[in-house]
Formats: structure tokens, C-alpha cells, sequence
């Protein structure tokens, strides 16, 4: 927020304790990290407001799900997340190498994106 933060962007936060294996950590908070970046640059374009959105809570014994969202334009028609190429692709892919997680990605015109993805507690091999 202190990076990238514009005036009239809100964060909202919900978030449990979720210890996970380091390679579910890392490739989790580098996606985090990606999508609150492009919200943060794209999303709310032509408005002076909007929500972002982060969650991180336990969905069963050893699952946990993890939304980031923002209620911004969208992305535009006829493209998806990640764009192949991009570093986006690239931090994905290696999000599903390490922690091979359920993973969606969500966007309507002028109703924003979500990313969704559910990983397991410990590494699955």
C-alpha cells in the first residue's frame, strides 16, 4: 500500500495463520504480489476509487484458500491472466510446479478480477 497506494484505493484484509511449506509460501506471495501490482496500475483507470481485496483462510484441515480481487474495470474483452510470456506466466506457472494449487482467475467488464487459488498446507508431490 505505501508503494503503490492511490488516494481513494481501498485494502481490505482477511486473513488467518497459515503455515505452509516455503515453496507454497514463496510462489503464493509472488502471485499476491503480481495481482495486487496490476490492480494497483490497471484497475481502477479513469476512477478515483475502488477495493482491493486479499484473503487468506483456512478452507479445511490442511487446505487454504487465497482470493485477491479488486471491483475494478476488468480485464479487457478477449484477454486473460496470465498473458503467456509476461512475468505473470512465468510467476504462475511456477505457483502450480511448487504448490500445484486450484487455481481460477475471474474478470467481467467493469465488475473487476479475482484470482483464486487453493493450496494445500504442506507440499504435494
Amino acid at each position: 500500500m505505501n508503494t503503490c497506494a492511490v488516494q481513494g484505493i481501498r485494502l481490505e484484509q482477511k486473513t488467518e495463520y497459515a503455515p505452509v511449506s516455503v515453496n507454497t509460501a514463496l510462489s503464493v506471495g509472488l502471485v499476491v504480489n503480481e495481482v495486487l501490482t496490476n490492480s494497483f496500475k490497471y484497475a481502477f483507470e479513469g476512477r478515483g476509487h475502488g477495493v482491493i481485496t486479499i484473503e487468506c483462510l483456512r478452507q479445511s484441515e490442511d487446505r487454504y484458500r487465497v482470493v485477491v480481487a479488486d471491483d475494478g474495470v476488468g480485464l479487457p474483452e478477449g484477454i486473460t491472466w496470465p498473458i503467456p510470456g509476461k512475468i505473470g506466466a512465468l510467476i504462475v506457472q511456477t505457483l502450480r510446479e511448487n504448490a500445484k494449487p486450484d487455481f481460477k482467475v475471474e474478470s467481467a467488464p467493469n465488475e473487476g478480477v479475482q484470482v483464486t487459488m487453493n493450496v494445500a498446507r504442506r507440499a504435494i508431490a
